[in-house]
C-alpha cells in the first residue's frame, strides 16, 4: 500500500479560503491549508487580507442603523 499524502496547491487554497476563514473545513482540509500556507507567502497574504476585509466589512456594517430585515441578512452572511 502506497503511502501518498494528500497536498493543497494554490488553486485548491483559493477554492477554500472563505469557509476556511469561517472555520467550517473539517480537520483535514484546514492541516492541509495551514500546511500550504507555511511555505506559500502569496496564499498566507490572501486568506490575512480577506480575514481583514471580512472584519472590516463586519465592523463598518456595525456602524450604521439598517433596517431589521437588511441587518438580519447582514448577519447571516458574516457569520
Amino acid at each position: 500500500m502506497k503511502n501518498t499524502k494528500q497536498k493543497f496547491d494554490c488553486t485548491e487554497v483559493e477554492k477554500r479560503v472563505q469557509q476556511f476563514i469561517d472555520g467550517v473545513l473539517n480537520e483535514e482540509e484546514t492541516a492541509l491549508i495551514h500546511e500550504h500556507i507555511d511555505y506559500c507567502l502569496p496564499c498566507d497574504k490572501k486568506i490575512e487580507f480577506e480575514k481583514k476585509l471580512k472584519d472590516f466589512i463586519r465592523t463598518k456594517a456595525g456602524e450604521k442603523s439598517y433596517p431589521p430585515a437588511i441587518q438580519a441578512e447582514l448577519k447571516k452572511l458574516l457569520k
